[in-house]
């Protein structure tokens, strides 16, 4: 009988590949391995130290002890698992960090930071204004009024104010970032911290809107998140938000800071004056 010769094409040509152990076989595997080790007197502490501080290091990746029993917190098995953690990590998980391997991250959205902060409002300020400069009572934010020319004229306005956000916002992200390093390595090196010295810290932007990191949930991650968020000085300005004001677009723009300042083609249209933003209104 001939013999077939292997199919360079084929990515398994000694057959099919057996499937990968699920999670729960890996972690029984490695448990049952550690524990024999240290029953054996091939490695440090006990069997009951081992499986308590395995189940913290759980939690403190996940940021809360609560996201261990997450899926189904009524249960007994979650009350158990709870009063375990508490005993290691703390009632309020002040304990948790400490047993944490993986580094802290941050999933930020940008966009959504500096529009929730006003400075996109700002910039649709400055090409209002413009266009209400150029065009008098032609201008209405639909442009349905402008000519052609007109049009490729707000255009460019436009295209040199996109640039400046993008700008904008690659400087916002330097500064976010290292706001938040800053504030993880002062905390390590605070007397008695216990954050592991080998921890690290790291921020990553996102363009959408799922599982970003916010200011509600309890851990380090959050806490590093309103420490930057709050104190991080807004490119263009140079403050850091506003909260006492209705909108941060209308503080940043009462103390002029309009975008288009910045931009030396289009300094010169200069900031609404009381009579002109009525006009504009």
């Amino acid at each position: 009988m001939p013999v077939v010769p292997p199919n360079p094409d084929d990515l398994y040509p000694n057959g099919p590949v057996p499937p990968e152990p699920d999670d729960f076989q890996v972690a029984v595997a490695a448990c049952t391995r550690a524990i024999r080790a240290i029953n054996a007197g091939q490695r440090g502490g006990d069997g009951a130290e081992f499986v308590t501080h395995l189940l913290a290091t759980v939690a403190a990746n996940l940021g809360r002890s609560y996201a261990v029993i997450k899926a189904r917190p009524g249960s007994w098995e979650a009350d158990r698992v709870s009063a375990l953690l508490a005993s290691t990590v703390g009632e309020d998980d002040e304990y948790l960090v400490g047993y944490r391997s993986e580094p802290v991250e941050l999933v930020v959205n940008s966009v959504y930071e500096l529009d929730d902060l006003g400075l996109y409002e700002t910039y649709e300020a400055s090409t209002n204004h413009i266009g209400a400069v150029l065009f008098g009572n032609r201008w209405t934010p639909s442009r349905d009024r402008l000519t052609i020319d007109q049009l490729e004229q707000i255009e460019d306005i436009e295209q040199a104010l996109a640039d400046l956000e993008d700008a904008d916002r690659s400087e916002y992200e330097r500064r976010f970032t290292a706001a938040v390093t800053a504030e993880f390595e002062r905390r390590k090196a605070v007397a008695g911290g216990n954050i592991p010295a080998q921890l690290t810290v790291n921020v990553r932007f996102v363009n959408h809107y799922d599982n970003l990191t916010d200011g509600w949930e309890h851990g380090i991650a959050s806490e590093l998140y309103v420490h930057a968020r709050s104190g991080v000085l807004l490119p263009g300005s140079e403050t850091t938000p506003d909260w006492s004001t209705t909108t941060h677009a209308s503080s940043l723009l009462a103390a002029g800071h309009w975008p288009h300042l910045r931009i030396p083609g289009l300094a010169h249209y200069g900031i609404p004056t009381p009579a002109s933003s009525e006009q504009e209104d």
